[in-house]
């Protein structure tokens, strides 16, 4: 490594160490690895603190200054620890000095590629330059490939990953809860994946997207309410589990045998891997930063944001078109980023009402030109019952990965949930006797 040490550069590491150690919500808004510190004992201590992250235990010094009992990195004390505290900037600032970091060590990086080319030029023959020149690329490629994160990709390494994942039973994806839909999609949820729910208000679909995270209780799933109270969310999940009239969860009025079904979900929720987040305003920022919080305690297949058109936006001089195409477009870049599947819900205009057929269509998303681009998979919901009473209709309106058509689904709504017409194990069959 070469000597290059401006005073910034453990400055700045030092604010991040004692930015995490002060608020440990911080190292959820930051990506840096161990390696990318200047001092060693930095880079002992940052691994230190990924490994107590993950393992959920606290990063406060006190908890830090304990493990340094059992596990002592040479130079470093309960003392100084406390020194980075005292440096530790607010949390907004935190990414900024983690900027700085993987800067630093990205010139340092350099740095150390001009020592090596300096020494292979110096010691070559000079019948040898072709291949120096050939090794020189190779070192500088491999190093920017690695300073920003590209991955050099063979067609024969991509095929070998995907042998394996189609010799599997089901392959990657995770069961939706109804088999009339996991046909459509090829098995379920695939992770990766963006699927956008709409519907017009008050169609179904919050209920829809509650019982899709019931059925993903088996494998994981987090849930962004933006629009109901977490309540009113728990209170639909319970009705749809349970097979419990919503009407008596929300006005209060549960008899013993509605207490004895809330009693066994209470013991089945401990094992439930889901989560519940509510906020009526939160950016794509802070979703990111939520789920990678969830993932540290487990895998999280699914991810449901009630709805898309209620996320702040990055900018709010933009155009409302622009910013609902930014936040599916970082929807999308949510799924590959945490390897999950994303069901955002999103607003339908009215306007399909004044129609003959009055079914939604793509083209009534509100904002819907961005939405429509990202989406892997689109669903819109029908109901009319006039003429399908106790249904409710699926509309998959593209679907990257397979044909459109429709879905007609049992529409139970003083259970809170939509069953499946069919009887494939794990089908939706709350509420019904």
């Amino acid at each position: 490594m070469s000597d290059r040490m401006p005073r910034q550069d453990v400055e700045a590491e030092r604010a991040v160490i004692g930015a995490v150690m002060l608020d440990s919500r911080a190292l959820d808004e930051i990506s840096l690895r161990g390696d990318e510190f200047y001092r060693p004992q930095h880079e002992q201590l940052w691994d230190l603190i990924l490994t107590e992250s993950r393992a959920g235990r606290p990063l406060s010094p006190l908890a830090l200054a304990q493990k340094l009992t059992s596990h002592p990195i040479q130079g470093l004390d309960p003392v100084y620890l406390h020194q980075c505290i005292e440096v530790a900037p607010v949390r907004s600032a935190t990414a900024h000095y983690a900027g700085i970091v993987k800067g630093t060590s990205r010139l340092r990086r350099m740095a150390d590629v001009g020592l090596r080319l300096q020494q292979l030029s110096g010691t070559a023959e000079w019948d040898a330059s072709e291949a120096v020149l050939d090794e020189a690329r190779a070192i500088l490629d491999s190093t920017a490939n690695e300073a920003t994160g590209i991955k050099v990709r063979t067609f024969s390494a991509a095929l070998e990953d995907a042998v394996n994942l189609w010799s599997s039973p089901k392959g990657r994806s995770y069961p939706t809860g109804w088999s009339e839909l996991d046909y459509w999609f090829n098995g379920g949820w695939h992770p990766g994946q963006l699927t956008i729910l709409g519907a017009r208000p008050a169609v179904g679909k919050t209920l829809v997207a509650g019982c899709a995270a019931v059925a993903a209780a088996k494998y994981g799933a987090g849930f962004f309410s933006l629009e109901m109270k977490e309540h009113e969310v728990v209170g639909r999940m319970t009705a749809a589990s349970e097979g419990i009239d919503i009407h008596k969860i929300n006005s209060f009025n549960l008899g013993d045998p509605e207490w004895a079904k809330i009693a066994n979900l209470t013991t089945k929720a401990t094992e439930w891997p889901v989560y519940i987040e509510e906020a009526s305003r939160i950016t794509m920022a802070q979703i990111r930063a939520t789920v990678r919080t969830w993932k540290r305690r487990g895998p999280v297949p699914l991810v449901i944001i009630d709805y898309l058109q209620l996320v702040a936006p990055a900018d709010t001089r933009e155009q409302r078109e622009r910013q609902v195409a930014r936040i599916a477009e970082d929807c999308k870049h949510l799924a590959k980023e945490f390897d999950t599947h994303v069901l955002a819900l999103a607003q339908v205009n009215r306007g399909s009402t004044q129609r003959t057929d009055p079914r939604p269509t793509m083209s009534d998303l509100r904002e819907s030109g961005g939405i429509e681009a990202h989406a892997d998979n689109i669903i819109l919901l029908h109901r009319n019952d006039e003429e399908m009473e106790g249904e409710i209709e699926f509309i998959i309106e593209k679907n990257r990965h397979g044909e459109t058509g429709k879905i007609r689904l049992a529409w139970r709504p003083h259970f809170a949930s939509v069953n499946s017409m069919a009887s494939e194990p794990g089908d939706f069959r709350y509420g019904v006797a």
